[in-house]
């Protein structure tokens, strides 16, 4: 299929990188992918220079799409600023694909994200040095995600980050245990349990009309008879099938429907809501949260309220009771629609330069 203008345009986004692309794990004979990105001028310096020398930090970045859609290559919605901050470090950017709903369920999407990161520790420097002769830091991870990967990047948080008494010295840098210096969470999709994705109600979501129930119904059951097929982890999400799709099933208040059940409801086995996991004691590294407060597709108070729990729990590493908890959580609150920062780089703005402040002083600190 061509690519629309706009599409041709985006993909140079991505062009200051050289992409390998790897499968980090099958699914019925599906290989679920995991992009690669390494800055061309780190690449073309002399093989003798202090920087390819130098073990590289690493920026895992995934994708959104409501869990429905989205793509781990999709460079319109992968934001300016997270590459800048890529190319800026000379760092390896890591992107991954996961399972999509409703083929899947939400615990195979978490089981995906676990994979990759298993393949994380144990894979990466392995294919960066073969490939280009470089060292990734696997002491200097920044995990960030959008939208939908803005749930998965807490739940990877929660689920990998090891504060720092748990960390044994002799963990630091080693495979199999990346260590996550600091989180940032865009417009995260968050307390899916609130009416907005559980009632059937009018939503302006990007100007779309509201689409009929049948359009999900239709798919769920070409779903079970096999006409469509039963493992999906790439799928675009503008102007196309999937992207009505996925508003459609937020529309019809159906997320809790296609996410699934919890296989272990017990305290400390939740693993879908991370509400859930910050009150069953589970923390987050340094984080940043972003969202803007005109977002029709997530709205802001769900973050909000995420963040009043992590208060209250004292949820990321470095709070303190009482005080100014702004070293380890930062919140830019500003007016902006769904991914409105996709397009603003590192320089752009004065709330842009301190956010990236906080990631940096975190990541690479």
């Amino acid at each position: 299929m061509a690519k629309h203008a706009w599409q041709q345009g985006y993909s140079r986004r991505f062009s200051p990188f050289q992409i390998l692309t790897y499968a980090y794990k099958r699914v019925d004979e599906h290989s679920i992918l995991v992009d690669v990105l390494v800055p061309k001028k780190l690449v073309n310096e002399d093989s003798g220079s202090g920087r390819r020398k130098e073990k590289r930090p690493v920026i895992v970045r995934i994708h959104g799409g409501w869990l429905v859609g989205g793509q781990r290559n999709h460079a319109r919605w992968c934001p300016l600023w997270i590459l800048e901050l890529a190319m800026k470090h000379d760092a390896i950017f890591v992107a991954p694909d996961y399972r999509l709903l409703p083929e899947a369920k939400g615990v195979q999407i978490l089981d995906d994200l676990d994979d990759f990161w298993a393949w994380l520790g144990r894979d990466l420097n392995d294919v960066v040095y073969k490939a280009h002769g470089l060292h990734a830091d696997l002491d200097k991870v920044l995990v960030e995600g959008e939208s939908a990967g803005g749930y998965l990047a807490l739940q990877v948080g929660l689920s990998h980050f090891k504060p720092l008494p748990k960390q044994k010295e002799s963990d630091k840098g080693t495979a199999n245990s990346p260590k996550i210096r600091v989180l940032v969470s865009a417009y995260p999709m968050l307390d899916v349990r609130a009416p907005h994705w559980t009632k059937k109600y009018h939503k302006d979501i990007f100007d779309h009309p509201q689409y009929p129930s049948a359009l999900i119904d239709e798919h769920l059951a070409a779903i079970k008879s096999g006409k469509t097929p039963s493992v999906l982890s790439n799928d675009n999400m503008e102007v196309t099938p999937r992207g009505k799709l996925a508003i459609a099933i937020i529309q019809h208040g159906r997320v809790l429907e296609v996410l699934g059940e919890e296989i272990d409801t017990s305290p400390g086995k939740r693993r879908l809501h991370p509400e859930d996991r910050v009150e069953d004691g589970s923390k987050l590294p340094p984080t940043l949260f972003l969202h803007g407060t005109d977002d029709s597709g997530v709205p802001v108070e769900v973050t909000d309220k995420f963040i009043e729990l992590l208060k209250k729990h004292r949820a990321v590493e470095g709070m303190v009771k009482e005080g100014d908890n702004s070293e380890v959580l930062h919140y830019t609150r500003v007016p902006g629609e769904h991914a409105f920062e996709t397009d603003l780089g590192l320089e752009s703005t004065e709330w842009m330069k301190k956010q990236a402040a906080f990631a940096e002083k975190h990541w690479l600190g």
